[in-house]
């Protein structure tokens, strides 16, 4: 007879592990021997891969500085010395006098769709060494002179034997606690609408290094891939790349369902939000708790934001939102306003605390945006 396969699930085969050519792994330490200045790209694929533990070891072991794409967040914790933080904003960010001091690019797992090689490559034209599962994709700006496809882990392992330590160029220390101090000067700003820099610096006071952190899509997702930096890989995860609105709440729902222990966060804008909000009825038919915070301003602000950058107005963006409380309650979940950033932390924490869904509706100051992208644009590497 038949086996009776029916709802059983396929066993799993996992993918096998493949290690690059030889010669590639000769060319690339060679390069990277050479190297008086190798900045290290993250990308997805370190963290898809499992790697991140042990690219960690090698940039530790070679003094070589990291920097990572919005999606692979958290390869090293944020207080790392050798971290340099996010790129992936197309604007001149403080980040990208690195890869401009830097004389080569080790890319670890990254892909073209993160952050273009022109918005990061254009300036010094670095040779690259590429390490991911895929090949290169060809570009202009992306002039590969090592190729190693295969297992990233396989990969990093195999030119830790070959690569000499070597002194971490002295730019870096500097670099970092510049941005550092750029990050940060901004998050005891007071007021009514609350900046988004001091929200997300109360959400990182308030997770304690510790919570799943889902972005949306808007304005507020560049703010957090920005600014917002989590302790441990895969504690961030943001829609990149075809980026679509309305991720949030069930991006919540699937990390709670894989992750019951872990406390979760999805961040929003009132736009994303709109989109998929009625899946809070899922949530709560699944007996799920999480946080749920909305940068409230009645408009698409990412769309305001590239609209005053490029013509200096707006058109079309503004849109009147329902009362958020209200539609909370309507599913039983408890909602919380805050309009002034006094009000923030303990909404926070407290929601954090509570075995239940809350929504937390805060007004934003998006005035900050076009101010960024004016102070950005300005950025000279100074070092």
């Amino acid at each position: 007879a038949m086996m009776d396969t029916e709802g059983e699930p396929l066993p799993v085969t996992p993918m096998p592990r493949s290690r690059p050519a030889e010669e590639e792994i000769k060319k690339a330490v060679e390069l990277i021997n050479r190297a008086k200045k190798p900045i290290i790209l993250a990308g997805n694929g370190v963290i898809r891969d499992g790697a991140s533990e042990v690219l960690r070891k090698f940039a530790e072991e070679k003094q070589i500085p990291v920097v990572n794409s919005f999606m692979a967040k958290g390869v090293l914790p944020s207080d790392h010395p050798l971290s340099l933080f996010t790129v992936g904003m197309q604007a001149r960010d403080y980040v990208l006098c690195g890869f401009d001091l830097a004389d080569l690019i080790i890319t670890v797992g990254y892909d073209f769709v993160e952050y273009l090689p022109k918005y990061w490559n254009d300036e010094a034209m670095n040779p690259i060494v590429h390490i991911d599962a895929r090949p290169a994709e060809i570009d202009a700006y992306y002039p590969v002179q090592a190729e190693l496809v295969g297992n990233v882990t396989e990969t990093i392992e195999a030119l830790t034997t070959g690569v000499a330590k070597k002194e971490l160029w002295p730019e870096v220390k500097r670099l970092r606690s510049q941005i550092i101090e750029k990050f940060h000067s901004s998050d005891d700003v007071s007021g009514s609408p609350i900046i988004p820099q001091r929200i997300i610096a109360d959400l990182k006071r308030a997770e304690k290094g510790n919570a799943i952190v889902i972005s949306d899509v808007g304005a507020h997702k560049l703010w957090i891939a920005r600014m917002y930096q989590p302790e441990i890989p895969n504690h961030t995860i943001i829609s990149n790349g075809f980026a679509s609105m309305g991720i949030a709440i069930p991006g919540a729902i699937a990390a709670k369902l894989a992750m019951p222990d872990k406390p979760v966060i999805a961040v929003t804008g009132d736009g994303g939000f709109l989109m998929n909000g009625v899946e809070l009825a899922t949530a709560k038919r699944l007996g799920l708790a999480f946080v749920i915070v909305i940068f409230h301003d009645s408009k698409y602000g990412l769309i305001e934001w590239k609209q005053l950058n490029k013509f200096d107005r707006t058109n079309a963006i503004e849109f009147t939102d329902p009362d958020f409380l209200g539609f909370a309650k309507s599913f039983g979940v408890k909602g919380v306003k805050v309009t002034h950033s006094d009000e923030l932390l303990p909404a926070l924490e407290e929601a954090l605390s509570s075995q239940e869904i809350v929504l937390i509706d805060v007004d934003v100051d998006y005035s900050e945006n076009v101010k960024l992208s004016k102070t950005l644009g300005d950025y000279i590497c100074k070092l």
